[in-house]
């Protein structure tokens, strides 16, 4: 799962990598009713942590949100909000790089 997703690799108990996914997107809007677009109009620190947790779950299933936590530093919440834009940034198609005709149906 993930597979062809970017990735952002951060150290924490070992190097981990963040991605993001449709599944990411969705989980996060349950949770908080947020879409993951509002990182760049700002979100609090459980925000963020939880869009970091369901970024790193992707490759970990077995990760809990509680060891995620301990394993992430707020002294370091620039790094990870950086990573957060930056994998956001490049899943999603840039409005030039879209094909009009795509997903057109035809007949």
């Amino acid at each position: 799962m993930g597979e062809n997703a970017p990735k952002f690799e951060i150290i924490l108990d070992k190097p981990r990598n963040m991605q993001f996914t449709f599944g990411v997107a969705k989980k996060f809007k349950e949770l908080t009713g947020k879409s993951v677009t509002d990182v760049n109009k700002g979100l609090d620190f459980e925000e963020i942590a939880t869009l970091l947790y369901l970024m790193l779950q992707v490759e970990d299933k077995e990760l809990t949100e509680e060891e995620a936590l301990d394993l992430l530093h707020v002294k370091n919440s620039r790094q990870y909000i950086d990573a957060l834009k930056w994998l956001i940034g490049e899943s999603t198609p840039e409005a030039d790089d879209e094909d009009p005709k795509a997903g057109t149906p035809t007949g």
